[in-house]
């Protein structure tokens, strides 16, 4: 039975007599390297010719360490096959001494591990193609969302046009209206795509703080209104009695909730009833928002939080979105250390999410927010834009000098380094992707100059990965701003420099 234990392990058990030399092992290591009877080894140089030369001296190395501390060894090698092939060996062993402590022997078990190491190595190749696969997919999604807010930036700017020469025209006011909410949804899903990527990288950071879980549900609702206006739903309410504090981001949280609302307004029928309660439940606040929708089928709902996840496929459902939502909201869950579950009773039976987060046990010190006035600089400043996307610049332009501002624009880097010197400008919206040179090099050869010294430089860009903003500040910029820029956003910024 022990020699059938032993065949079936692929293993052989072999000795050397270390004062002759002499080399014995099992029948099952001769048959384990198909070696017949007459090729029997009788000598350690008949032995040692088996093993690969590349791993002879570990070998011999191994053993003598053994010999002299009197250890058990343990080495991996390779042993040479009678059809000329490599056997991968891992062999273990000690040596046995005499009474006066003199090493007589070696003895050893010798094991194939062959089929483990090339099941290793097609997991290590795998796991290589995976890792590629996936830094590839990382970079296409920087990439894409580089790409969609490039086209969003003029037609943003252009929307702002319109809104400051706005007329009495009602259908040129409803025009400017459905496209600034079609604009609005496409960068929510290009700002979706690009957090759930930097969630996945381990990228995101939070900026955690004590908060009432009441002030995030409201931020959640307001901004979710227009959703449940159009859908004619009714959203009820459910706040806590008393206020239930805990350690979050406020924006992250605010996210979770409202990405939860916009997903139970989209797989609701028009005139659904749509719920969202928090309360306490031990040592936890739950949150609960709750649809009388389309439901989830139980094969989906452990499937819902993957990224790109669709419960039906897109062309049957016109709301249905990338799937990007409860992939992002799952990993904000995470990493706020609390745990999210869908339940459904099946399809058209709606369906509620449960969102679990840790009650804060640090000690609650509530300040008073005071709103410091800010003095605005209202006076006219020199602006140069620098983007080699034609209709982005012109409308950017454009907008600044409705603002009251004087613009001059460039459309590569080293035009863009001219015009900063011949217009002496207080701002410099600089692009990154540029055509010759990237934004990085130019800020860095303005901020050489004597002359370049002062200026306020803005990226205005695509890219928007923390990596893109730590580069930006040691190019030398002051402040990274990602497209479409937010026209209000980038006033009240130019209001506020003195420069």
């Amino acid at each position: 039975m022990l020699s059938i234990a032993i065949r079936s392990a692929r293993m052989g058990v072999w000795t050397q007599d270390i004062k002759s030399g002499e080399v014995w092992w099992t029948p099952e290591l001769q048959q384990l390297t198909g070696w017949t009877d007459k090729e029997i080894w009788a000598t350690p140089e008949q032995f040692y010719n088996l093993i690969h030369p590349d791993d002879l001296s570990s070998f011999a190395t191994a053993l003598q360490n053994s010999i002299d501390t009197k250890s058990d060894f343990d080495i991996q090698f390779r042993l040479k096959h009678s059809d000329a092939s490599w056997l991968a060996m891992e062999g273990r062993g000690h040596a046995t001494y005499s009474e006066t402590g003199e090493a007589l022997t070696i003895v050893g078990v010798i094991m194939d591990v062959s089929e483990r190491k090339a099941t290793e190595r097609e997991l290590h190749q795998l796991n290589q193609q995976l890792s590629i696969a996936d830094r590839r997919k990382d970079e296409f999604l920087a990439t894409l969302g580089h790409e969609l807010r490039n086209p969003l930036a003029p037609i943003r700017n252009v929307l702002e046009i319109m809104r400051l020469k706005e007329t009495e025209d009602s259908f040129m006011h409803w025009s400017r209206e459905m496209i600034e909410r079609h604009i609005s949804q496409m960068t929510h899903l290009v700002d979706d795509l690009m957090e759930a990527s930097r969630i996945s990288q381990g990228r995101l950071e939070l900026r955690m703080r004590n908060i009432d879980i009441a002030d995030p549900m409201q931020s959640a609702i307001e901004s979710t209104q227009s959703i449940m206006d159009k859908s004619k739903h009714t959203l009820t309410v459910t706040r806590p009695e008393s206020p239930i504090f805990v350690e979050a981001d406020t924006t992250r949280l605010t996210q979770i909730i409202a990405n939860l609302l916009n997903n139970a307004g989209k797989y609701t029928p028009d005139g659904g009833d749509i719920s969202l309660s928090a309360f306490q439940q031990g040592n936890e606040v739950v949150l609960s928002v709750k649809d009388s929708g389309m439901g989830i089928p139980p094969e989906q709902l452990t499937n819902v939080f993957n990224m790109f996840s669709q419960l039906t496929p897109a062309l049957e459902h016109a709301q249905g979105g990338l799937g990007i939502g409860l992939a992002l909201v799952h990993g904000l869950v995470k990493l706020h250390d609390g745990s999210i579950v869908a339940h459904s009773e099946g399809d058209g039976k709606g369906s509620e999410f449960i969102v679990r987060l840790p009650i804060s046990r640090a000690p609650i010190e509530i300040t008073p927010i005071v709103e410091k006035p800010i003095d605005l600089v209202t006076d006219s400043k020199r602006i140069l834009v620098i983007e080699d996307n034609i209709d982005a610049a012109e409308s950017l332009s454009m907008l600044l000098e409705f603002s009251g501002h004087s613009t001059r624009i460039a459309h590569s880097g080293m035009d863009g380094i001219i015009a900063a010197e011949e217009f002496c400008p207080d701002v410099i919206l600089l692009d990154i992707g540029l055509p010759d040179i990237n934004g990085y090099q130019v800020a860095q050869h303005i901020r050489q100059q004597t002359w370049g010294k002062d200026i306020f430089l803005i990226a205005a860009t695509g890219w928007g990965q923390d990596k893109d903003k730590a580069l930006a500040k040691e190019a030398g910029f002051d402040k990274h701003l990602i497209k479409p820029i937010n026209f209000q956003d980038l006033k009240s910024l130019l209001q506020k420099i003195n420069r």
